[in-house]
């Protein structure tokens, strides 16, 4: 029984490029919502202090 090493190497391969694209995309929707909070937070922190000096 022979190994058929270029489809063991396809099958690895196509596995960990689905990996390594989950865990871009999964970096790049955490990374933009940590800015949004950021900008949502500051929105606010602005308000509040204007708010205060009145």
């Amino acid at each position: 029984m022979g190994v058929d090493w270029g489809n063991a190497f396809l099958i690895a391969g196509t596995g960990f490029g689905t990996v390594f694209l989950v865990l871009i995309i999964l970096a790049a929707t955490i990374s933009l919502i940590g800015l949004a909070s950021r900008r949502i937070s500051h929105g606010k922190d602005k308000a509040n202090s204007t708010q205060k000096g009145e």
